[in-house]
């Protein structure tokens, strides 16, 4: 049994509306790791994500004019559950095993290697989470199927591979409700369907439409190059043309000298045939009516959405890391107690762009509007310091400076209209 949590506190220079600043409780993940047999293993790990408590209460009640059936739902905003991994692995030997089951997507390093007390700021890249420039944000999960190993190339060198087989990302949509006044009406009601790119499914239905590799060769210990690819489509079975095509690669690698760390990523994503993916959006909700449902209907809005698509995206994170111990008075403070303790100095520079992005293809009331395309670009650089204590425990505070190079708005928090913003950011990050 294991796992690892993280908390981060955060304040910046951000206006309203969308200013993400106060405590935040990032995530909690429990992990089993079980292995009855030297070539046997399975593992489970399941997230809790800034989720404080889910309460359901149902009622039903007599009244002197019928019955009363109520439900109240209750929750934090943004909370989620999710199972993040679940397979199990059989071993032929050195050169391969077998997984089965719920896995990461190997594009780039920072997915296959996101637990948060890995790494020394409190805040994920803009290429992995905050755009994302990955297709779906990390950590990205897929049900499938593949093979995994390594081996030795030269007298110190090795090489080492994954690839599967998956269900693969597609485009699938979650509705909203909601009661609201309008001037001279009573009130409205507003259904709201909203079309984006989310992980696959995993219950059976869509088929296997996608594959994932990386590949890495490490000279030695200090070094690591690796080369990754996904390819799949990326509609459902009722848009057509249903084989629209989603390709993404991945250059990332390592560098180690001593104390010194060098780490980075370059992630593109390309989203084939877009206009024919708007127009199949836009029939698949008409029909052969050519009218929205709900359209027009007494005291109902409906609004049908397809978001934040666009042909081309592409970013890279670099990242490094000098490790140090020099203060001697820190031996009765910061070190008393610890065999090894760590501070790290950190800087990490990105970029993240999204070439021609539609923010959204809408139709309310039966009207189809379409925002014009648009170029996005964003650039993040941040300065931090890490204290550990032991190897799974970090403690670390960062400034991070943010600033739209092309654009009208920001795309992390996306749609802010800021030029440049500051953040202070601090958390805590624990494996156990």
């Amino acid at each position: 049994m294991g796992g690892y949590g993280s908390v981060r506190y955060e304040t910046n220079s951000l206006k309203e509306p969308n200013k993400p600043a106060g405590f935040d409780f990032r995530r909690f993940v429990l992990a089993t790791d079980a292995t009855p047999n030297d070539r046997l293993q399975a593992y489970i790990e399941l997230e809790f994500e800034r989720l404080g408590e889910i309460e359901i209460e149902k009622g039903l009640a007599r009244t002197p004019t019928g019955t009363e059936f109520t439900e109240d739902l209750e929750g934090g905003n943004q909370g989620e559950i999710s199972l993040e991994q679940m397979w199990g692995q059989f071993k032929f030997g050195t050169p391969l095993s077998v997984r089965f089951g719920q896995v990461l997507v190997p594009l780039g390093r920072f997915n296959i290697n996101h637990d948060d007390d890995k790494w020394d700021i409190p805040r994920r890249t803009l290429v992995d989470r905050n755009v994302p420039i990955l297709p779906v944000k990390a950590a990205w999960t897929e049900l499938g199927f593949g093979g995994i190993g390594s081996v030795n190339v030269g007298k110190s060198g090795q090489l080492s591979y994954q690839g599967y087989v998956v269900n693969g990302a597609t485009l699938d949509f979650s509705t909203e409700k909601a009661v609201a006044s309008e001037a001279n009406q009573p009130g409205v009601i507003r259904l709201a369907s909203e079309f984006s790119l989310q992980r696959g499914p995993v219950n059976g239905q869509g088929g296997v439409r996608a594959a994932g590799w990386r590949v890495m060769y490490s000279p030695n210990l200090n070094y690591e190059i690796a080369l990754s690819n996904y390819e799949g489509g990326y509609t459902p079975d009722f848009f057509e043309p249903s084989d629209a095509h989603l390709s993404a690669w991945g250059v990332d690698g390592l560098f180690k000298h001593q104390t010194f760390a060098l780490e980075g990523e370059w992630i593109h994503t390309h989203f084939g045939d877009l206009n024919g993916v708007e127009q199949a959006f836009v029939n698949a909700v008409t029909g052969s009516t050519g009218i929205a449902p709900l359209a027009g209907a007494d005291g109902t809005e409906a609004e049908f959405a397809l978001t934040n698509l666009s042909p081309n995206r592409y970013g890279f994170w670099l990242e490094g890391r000098y490790s140090f111990w020099p203060m001697k008075w820190t031996k009765n403070t910061l070190a008393k107690g610890f065999e090894d303790p760590q501070l790290t100095a950190v800087l990490r520079f990105e970029r993240a762009t999204v070439k021609d992005l539609i923010d959204q293809i809408s139709i309310e009331n039966g009207e189809i509007s379409t925002d014009e395309p648009q170029t996005l670009r964003q650039q993040r650089f941040t300065i931090g310091l890490a204290y550990r204590p032991i190897t799974s425990v970090v403690f670390s505070v960062a400034m991070e400076h943010n600033w739209r190079l092309e654009g009208p708005v920001l795309l992390f928090p996306f749609g802010q209209p800021a030029q440049a913003y500051t953040s202070l950011l601090a958390g805590l990050a624990f494996g156990f």
